[in-house]
């Protein structure tokens, strides 16, 4: 049985420099809180960090599966994580002088019973993503792999 978790924040950051944060997987670096570096594996079909793109974000290895820049991001798990057919879709929505981040995600467990702990599990991650990046995007550093030029 699939599960399905969403998460949304909020940030006077443009969608465009949401969209950058969340594309360029070394700028997780700067607003991600992992045991170890984020990086592109490989590059995508038509640009560096666009659709065909292996990106390690620890522990999982991921795959760009929709590009479509300032508003909409989408990527699926290869490896690393306790289930399968983990598809994340993000979209980025400017309201103004507010943008909206939405991060939604299906998964079906690899263990049978433990999708309850895992919703939580995956609740909570996305939540702290989707707050983390729209918080950083606010006050990003110059040296921020987002803000470097070509970072698309």
């Amino acid at each position: 049985m699939p599960y399905e978790i969403e998460a949304t924040a909020t940030s006077v950051a443009k969608a465009e420099v949401l969209f950058k944060h969340l594309a360029v997987a070394e700028a997780w670096n700067e607003w991600g809180s992992f045991p170890t570096r984020a990086r592109r594996v490989s590059e995508g079909e038509q640009s560096p960090n666009g659709v065909g793109a292996i990106r390690k974000i620890p522990p999982a290895r991921e795959k760009v599966v929709e590009y479509d820049p300032p508003g909409h991001y989408a990527y699926v798990a290869l490896s690393g994580l306790p289930v399968r057919d983990y598809r994340a879709v993000v979209d980025f929505e400017d309201q103004g002088t507010s943008s909206l981040v939405r991060w939604h995600a299906r998964f079906d467990p690899l263990i049978p019973g433990t999708g309850p702990l895992l919703r939580v599990f995956f609740q909570r991650m996305l939540n702290s993503f989707a707050h983390r990046v729209a918080r950083h995007a606010e006050h990003c550093e110059p040296g921020c792999p987002a803000r470097l030029p070509n970072a698309l």
